[in-house]
């Protein structure tokens, strides 16, 4: 009788613990399936300006880290609005004419 009710009482105390995990993940898949990141270079001369763009769908503002794989350090801030799309530039004279966007985001 006594391991039941243990068990029972550590089921429950687990259950407690996972469940918002579990509505976390859910609501951080969502916000993932409702923004996208991209990037350009832009030719200025003898080198190439790397800026990274966001493109928010979500029905609310965005914190996000963007950075490219030529310059994964230090990462970049921006916020972005509703229905918006915002940018920064990650590098200003760079030799690399093809960087790769990467970056992650979360509600505000």
């Amino acid at each position: 009788m006594k391991d039941s009710v243990g068990l029972a009482l550590g089921a429950a105390l687990l259950l407690s613990i996972a469940a918002p995990l579990v509505s976390l993940d859910s609501s951080e898949a969502a916000a993932r399936s409702c923004y996208s990141f991209w990037a350009e270079a832009d030719k200025m001369g003898s080198h190439y300006r790397h800026i990274v763009y966001v493109e928010n769908d979500c029905d609310y503002w965005l914190q996000c880290t963007v950075w490219t794989d030529v310059d994964p350090q230090p990462p970049t801030m921006l916020t972005v609005g509703p229905g918006m799309t915002e940018n920064r530039e990650t590098n200003g004279a760079s030799q690399y004419d093809d960087p790769k966007a990467f970056g992650t985001c979360h509600r505000k």
